[in-house]
């Protein structure tokens, strides 16, 4: 197989090999295929443009292009799950090997004659066996030594037709447990996938029709009115009113203008935008959620793990059953139904699948959930820990008032020279500091030293060959030792209440305070409400603040209990403490200083706008950087709890009763067989209906709503 290098950086390698040069169930297997060389540690086929992004280390570009090389056009490597596979086309395949199947199968009882038909199954037989007694071998006694189990028995008994009904009843319902498991991957990956083929490149005056594979980082593409944004990328013309409901999950149009970030598969709904390129299509942010969601399939609850565990153990139970009655009654055809029904399968098929469409469901309203266990530690949780500033603020602090403590410093000297330290780091009160002094027309251009940013406590440098330092109260007069005038909080309680205060220390003395005002979000208090309504039984928050900021925040939300002036490494303590108490923890941040908590939690939830550090800690990411969805993903995860346990009971009760209705003589094992299928499909699909209906994310009375 031929590719063009597109980009080629250490570590990084992507190649295109042109457009639908395979297809989708092609572009897994490629994937798979490139994933078993040692050395390739990631990677990311999308077939509409033929890309294939390699990340890898301790090989050289050549060898992985002489891996690709190796790749045959004519013969693409098949998948081991191709599931990728469109609806319509899965719908397809479906039927088609479903009338491959049946279909065969009657013909073959029709017109063979019997000795052949006989050894026709008995030959058929032997692989299933085989599989049988490797399985004994290998993992001990589980589904496929029952299947084996009863296929024996009726060929012992010299019954060759039901042996040969047996293995169609087997092959159907494989058929049938891959295509529910497909459909429900696919739908999970159609809620974020991007399908755009075709973009309008900016090209001096002219806008040029071209391939998406042939757009480049730094390209300019313009986007109309009813279009999808095809790439990552900053507006550098226009304005527009942009729908980001695929990405966050938030119906209300975005403005976008010059200088605004747009995402690839987010809609233009009024307006005419050029857009400069930052990310391709299969490197975008909706292409990482999508790869995330993927890997996230092998972290199961552990509720999932227990029930499948727990059926496992039960299949010993059905050759013991199987023996006593053939013990008693003497009848093979009888002790045979035992075999054919088992309570494996159904677990092992409908609970993923249920949390499958759980996460699916999540993404639909801006939230991606890593793995299925992490809903049920969400379920569980019974207390929530939020950090302030960014997560129940508006991470959009403002200055609210510059007190200067020297009087050979104004306070507009105190304001740029804070501006210059903090203009270096990219927090939301460094932000909010840097603003305010370009607002009053302050030039704060660097004339200090090197910086020294020690993360969640302050910053140092040198100016005028003295030491200046700004930062937290701790940083300031505990960590630098700078001595803290008497009365210092109560004055600033006094003069500037219920703020944030930064303080500027030059030549190891005090000079100043910046006072930061950063008024909570409009429904942080709601949101608090809705997770005490929803069994939270105590909410609280952290954070680095001074005492007083902290309670006027906590007293406007209803927060149940806060702590101020917490270092990083303290909030993880606390955290702790929780746990030891035999409490349930979620805790809810958006900064470095949050990652120790977030990774101590029993559940880490990021906010969609966190640093990349809180969001790959996190086990939970809100995408639109909003608390709106978090009540609903608690409700979710709780319903999503309910809806296993149900299904676990109504699989036990149902095949319970049909197998006694195959030892009494009721049902034959065929028949048997064939009611144990259909309901672990018909369960399995029912697993794929929505949890919290058509409501939409952030509405009042979320508890309320229908399931």
């Amino acid at each position: 197989m031929y590719c063009t290098v597109v980009r080629d950086l250490p570590g990084h390698l992507r190649l295109r090999c042109g457009r639908y040069v395979f297809d989708e169930r092609d572009a897994r297997g490629i994937a798979e295929y490139l994933l078993a060389v040692e050395g390739i540690e990631r990677v990311l086929v999308t077939h509409a443009n033929g890309g294939i992004l390699v990340e890898y280390s301790g090989l050289g570009v050549e060898d992985i292009l002489r891996v690709i090389g190796q790749i045959d056009p004519h013969a693409f490597p098949q998948a081991r799950y191709p599931d990728v596979l469109a609806k319509g086309e899965a719908e397809n395949h479906l039927v088609s090997r479903l009338i491959t199947r049946v279909g065969s199968h009657y013909l073959r009882r029709f017109f063979l004659p019997a000795p052949v038909r006989a050894v026709y199954n008995a030959v058929r037989a032997f692989g299933y066996l085989r599989k049988g007694i490797v399985t004994l071998f290998r993992r001990g006694i589980a589904v496929e030594v029952l299947d084996a189990a009863a296929i024996a028995t009726a060929l012992l008994q010299g019954n060759f037709n039901s042996a040969g009904s047996i293995m169609l009843l087997l092959g159907v319902s494989d058929i049938l447990e891959e295509y529910v498991r497909h459909r429900s991957r696919a739908a999970l990956e159609d809620t974020l996938n991007l399908q755009i083929n075709e973009v309008w490149l900016v090209d001096g005056d002219q806008d040029i029709r071209v391939s998406i594979e042939d757009v480049k980082v730094g390209d300019k593409v313009r986007v109309r009115t009813g279009m999808l944004v095809p790439v990552d990328g900053v507006v550098v013309e226009g304005e527009g009113a942009v729908n980001e409901s695929s990405m966050t999950g938030e119906s209300q149009l975005v403005l976008k203008h010059e200088g605004s970030s747009v995402f690839a598969g987010t809609a233009l709904e009024e307006g005419s935008l050029v857009v400069e390129t930052r990310a391709l299509a299969d490197e975008s942010r909706i292409a990482e959620i999508v790869s995330m969601i993927d890997r996230s399939e092998t972290l199961k609850s552990e509720m999932q793990g227990k029930a499948e565990r727990m059926a496992d153990r039960i299949v010993p139970f059905n050759l013991i059953a199987f023996g006593l009655v053939l013990a008693i009654t003497r009848n093979p055809a009888r002790a045979a139904s035992v075999l054919m029904v088992d309570y494996s399968c159904a677990i092992k098929l409908s609970v993923p699948i249920a949390v499958m469409s759980a996460m699916r469901e999540a993404a639909s309203f801006g939230a991606v959930v890593k793995g299925g266990r992490f809903f049920e530690e969400l379920a569980a949780a019974d207390v929530f820990v939020f950090d302030k500033t960014g997560t129940l603020t508006n991470a959009h602090p403002a200055v609210h008032k510059v007190i200067s403590w020297d009087d050979d410093l104004p306070e507009r000297e105190a304001l740029r020279i804070a501006a210059c330290l903090e203009e270096h780091f990219p927090h939301s009160v460094a932000r909010a500091i840097v603003g305010e002094a370009t607002r009053q027309g302050l030039a704060h251009e660097e004339f200090h030293t090197e910086v020294e940013y020690i993360v969640a406590h302050g910053i140092r440098s040198t100016i005028d060959g003295e030491p200046v330092i700004i930062g937290s109260a701790h940083f300031v007069f505990e960590d630098e030792g700078v001595e803290q005038p008497e009365g210092l909080f109560e004055k600033l309680d006094e003069v500037a209440p219920g703020t944030s205060s930064i303080f500027l220390a030059k030549g190891g003395k005090l000079v100043a305070t910046v006072c930061i005002s950063d008024p909570p979000r409009d429904n942080a208090a709601q949101i608090v409400r809705r997770l005490h309504d929803q069994g939270a039984g105590r909410i609280v928050m952290l954070t680095g603040d001074s005492e007083g900021a902290a309670r006027v925040t906590a007293e406007l939300l209803g927060i149940d209990e806060y702590r101020a002036q917490v270092l990083p490494q303290d909030k993880a303590a606390i955290i702790e403490e929780f746990r030891e108490q035999g409490h349930k923890v979620a805790m809810v941040g958006d900064g470095v200083n949050d990652s120790p908590g977030l990774a101590t939690a029993d559940v880490a939830i990021a906010m969609g706008d966190a640093t990349d550090i809180a969001q790959e800690v996190a086990d939970i990411v809100l995408l639109r950087g909003s608390l709106d969805m978090l009540p609903d993903v608690q409700l979710l995860a709780k319903r999503l709890i309910g809806r296993i346990e149900n299904s676990y009971r109504t699989i036990v009760c149902f095949n319970t009763a049909v197998m006694a209705l195959g030892v009494f003589g009721i049902l034959p094992a065929t028949t048997g067989a064939l009611l144990h299928n259909v309901s672990t499909t018909l369960i399995s699909l029912g697993n794929t209906r929505p949890l919290l209906g058509a409501r939409m994310a952030g509405e009042s009375g979320g508890a309320e709503a229908g399931q």
